[in-house]
């Protein structure tokens, strides 16, 4: 039953789009907390056990989560402030059950079930992506697919930045478990071939920039050879100059087919510098916009979700412009006690991921790195699965072999 659960919360963290008839709140908001709560229910015997085991860190995160409403009751954009706290309590509860499903899982199998249910729902996320290539207008889009990008890809994540890291983290945690012998080489293969091109089309630099740091990590913790790692960067850069993916991200030109080929065939007068809104030029706006408003009110902050309505509106005229780094992001929404509380939260974290296997280890690296450029809290998917695995690390062990 726990199983199915947890299929549940995965699957409900993909419904952001879908709304409650006549209101403009995404079903997800009452699933997740729904059927967390049925997770912590069905294991309401092991609850004082977990509370005593992992007492600090709850505390940690219970405090974090309580100075979000605390920052937001002095926002100067309340209601903004206060509808986020509401939503992002939603992963505290996710959380929690997280936090359970790993604990009793530690006393009864291995994880493998919970790993490969990932990978699976990665998978058909990156095989949606070929069908947004050439059917971008198809109804599951429509459905459950957020404003798009198009020629970048984005399945239906909220954002192809988004898209291009979890690919990139999918990419390495098949690898990982064909190492560990939880996959066969032939899923592997699969996962290869359905990860890497999405990766390309994606478009996205931050996936790009976390899939080289993945291969890095992978090498390191000698998962992959080198000759491996080589092979696997040679074919994604193969993908990105031969197949269609718009290298005006990275500053290169506006084609989308065979985009370098055309690039270097194009008179250079006839090359435009690329719109700074459009380039990672756009963050240096948003981060001395935010240094503003830290200095306007260093200690609570203007209150959970307000940057991207207000500030990020401010300077591009367009809502959803976060701050572009976590760490900011937070100092700038919740102040600096809300940064230190957050940063305490990760040490916490960090204390405990030293006794992870590599399958928790390097996903959580590559997670926390993505955030440095970027913030991807506002999708719900990718921070589900985030805090899943953050929840396994908490629960890691010395004396257990596979996690």
């Amino acid at each position: 039953m726990i199983n199915v659960f947890f299929l549940l919360i995965l699957f409900s963290s993909l419904l952001g789009r879908i709304k409650f008839p006549g209101l403009n709140i995404g079903i997800h908001y009452l699933l997740l907390p729904a059927l967390s709560f049925c997770v912590i229910s069905y294991s309401l015997k092991l609850i004082p056990e977990i509370l005593k085991k992992h007492k600090t860190i709850l505390i940690s995160i219970s405090l974090l989560f309580f100075w979000m409403w605390v920052s937001s009751l002095f926002s100067p954009f309340p209601n903004t402030a206060i509808t986020y706290s509401i939503k992002y309590s939603t992963y505290f509860i996710v959380f929690f059950a997280f936090l359970v499903i790993t604990f009793r899982t530690l006393k009864t199998s291995s994880l493998t079930f919970y790993y490969r249910c990932i990978l699976y729902l990665l998978q058909i996320i990156a095989a949606l992506a070929f069908l947004e290539v050439f059917f971008p207008k198809y109804w599951i889009f429509k459905l459950l697919k957020f404003p798009s990008y198009y020629p970048q890809i984005g399945s239906i994540m909220q954002n192809p930045n988004q898209f291009g890291v979890i690919v990139s983290i999918g990419l390495c945690l098949s690898l990982i478990l064909e190492k560990q012998k939880k996959i066969s080489k032939f899923e592997l293969y699969i996962s290869e071939f359905i990860f890497l091109i999405p990766l390309a089309l994606s478009g996205s630099r931050n996936g790009w920039l976390i899939f080289i740091l993945g291969m890095v990590l992978l090498l390191i913790y000698k998962i992959i050879s080198i000759r491996k790692m080589i092979f696997l960067l040679s074919l994604w850069f193969l993908c990105i100059i031969s197949i269609p993916v718009s290298t005006y991200r990275i500053g290169l030109g506006n084609s989308k087919i065979f985009p370098l080929i055309n690039l270097f065939s194009t008179n250079p007068s006839e090359i435009r510098l690329p719109n700074p809104l459009g380039t990672a030029l756009s963050r240096f706006s948003l981060w001395q916009a935010a240094i503003i408003e830290i200095i306007k009110r260093p200690i609570t902050g203007i209150g959970i979700g307000a940057f991207a309505e207000h500030i990020g509106l401010q300077v591009f005229k367009l809502k959803g412009y976060h701050a572009h780094n976590i760490f900011l992001n937070v100092l700038v929404e919740q102040g600096i006690i809300g940064l230190l509380l957050f940063t305490n939260f990760l040490v916490k974290i960090a204390s405990k991921v030293k006794y992870a296997n590599p399958v928790i280890l390097i996903p959580i690296i590559m997670f926390l790195a993505s955030q440095m450029p970027d913030v991807f809290v506002e999708d719900y998917t990718f921070t589900t699965i985030e805090f899943y695995f953050l929840a396994a690390a908490i629960n890691s062990r010395k004396d257990l072999v596979m996690q």
